[in-house]
């Protein structure tokens, strides 16, 4: 497998090792805590009031990301452009649940609630 280079001859990532190296982040160093790679769930259920890319008057509740992937991954990872509110939430146990549907209605509720 031969990796493909930038115009500055560094190794550029496929699609697929990018989307791979932003689940590894997100899912923690052992994999098994933080967040569950493919759930979405803080991209979707609550507000974001702040501009996204895509989204310049920011996404109403319920509204799926315009930088949330097919992979349910965000596009935004990493990145400076990202929002701030976006980047201070953080996987918790207890708001997330066991699974994505627990974390979309736990969000959810939240959201209605402040």
């Amino acid at each position: 497998m031969t990796a493909e280079t930038g115009n500055d001859g560094a190794p550029v990532a496929t699609d697929s090792e990018a989307r791979r190296r932003r689940a590894a982040d997100v899912a923690g160093k052992d994999g098994a805590t933080g967040c569950r790679p493919g759930c979405g769930a803080c991209c979707i259920a609550p507000s974001i009031s702040s501009p996204i890319p895509g989204m310049p008057e920011g996404k109403p509740a319920g509204v799926r990301c315009a930088q949330l992937d097919d992979a349910n991954l965000c596009r935004l990872f990493g990145d400076p452009r990202r929002p701030a509110v976006c980047h201070r939430f953080d996987y918790d146990a207890e708001l997330c649940g066991r699974s994505r549907a627990e974390a979309l209605a736990r969000i959810a509720a939240l959201e209605v609630a402040t």
